[in-house]
């Protein structure tokens, strides 16, 4: 099966690599415990975990679970396609319902990082919504480490990929790489 990717060549369903529980878990892991060093050296600890749905969903959970972190505070951020331009817009901002005044520590997680647009457009947002928030910046997956955001307290990732590399998370599935219905306006504006 051919899928194509949004910025490259057609890549065939075998070169996808499905990640399993198993290896989802181990990044996990490997994530929280620079996190869980990181607030300890700085004697630090983090008010919020803000997935960027959906994304960043589950691996937040995970994340949250591990660090024994309570409260979420959201941001949506979907790549839309109108009039044969993409733009990125916000569908949700949990976070206008946090108090603007404190200095909040922010956690925001996204599953892949790779042209970073999508984390980007939530980061501006959520620096926008809460202009003393401090945040680090976590993912499971960085493609090009250099392209990381640069104006966050810290970034922490699981494992670097080329950008022409596809691979599934547990919870997804490799025909999805090119017809998942979430790419259709319709199932976003309705």
């Amino acid at each position: 099966m051919k899928i194509r990717s949004n910025d490259g060549p057609i890549q065939y369903e075998d070169e996808i690599r499905e990640m399993s529980h198993d290896e989802f878990e181990k990044y996990i892991s490997k994530i929280t415990r620079e996190i869980e060093k990181y607030l300890t050296e700085n004697n630090m600890r983090i008010d919020y975990i803000v997935p960027i749905l959906r994304s960043g969903a589950v691996p937040a959970v995970y994340i949250a679970n591990e660090l024994n972190i309570v409260k979420f505070a959201s941001i949506q951020v979907k790549k839309v396609k109108k009039n044969g331009k993409y733009d990125h817009i916000i569908l949700s901002n949990s976070l206008k319902d946090l108090d603007k005044k404190k200095e909040l520590k922010l956690l925001v997680v996204e599953g892949t990082y790779s042209s970073g647009e999508t984390a980007l457009t939530a980061l501006n947002e959520i620096k926008k919504t809460l202009p003393k928030a401090n945040i680090l910046f976590s993912c499971v997956c960085v493609r090009g480490e250099e392209n990381l955001p640069k104006d966050v307290q810290k970034n922490f990732y699981a494992f670097s990929l080329a950008r022409e590399k596809l691979f599934v998370y547990p919870w997804e599935s490799k025909g999805d790489k090119e017809t998942h219905p979430d790419q259709k306006l319709e199932n976003i504006f309705y």
